[in-house]
């Protein structure tokens, strides 16, 4: 199956690049998908992924043909 996968600038998947598709083996969780891709659980707590447009928690499972975006909230003031 597989899913596109976007991310914001300084968020870095080694061997995966931005805007692309991606072909993973069976369905599994964003959070599982990061962890394949070297992003840790404590990295994830800061991660706010959406699939298809929607805001989603890192325990949805990602689906074939899924538009999955990751990004990092940005304070400032």
């Amino acid at each position: 199956m597989k899913i596109r996968i976007e991310f914001v600038a300084y968020l870095y998947l080694k061997g995966i690049d931005n805007k692309s598709w991606v072909e993973i083996d069976e369905p599994m969780s964003v959070s599982q998908f990061l962890i394949n891709n070297k992003i840790n659980q404590q990295q994830q707590k800061f991660i706010i992924p959406t699939v298809n447009k929607k805001q989603e928690k890192l325990t949805y499972i990602l689906k074939d043909n899924d538009e999955l975006f990751l990004y990092l909230p940005v304070g400032g003031g």
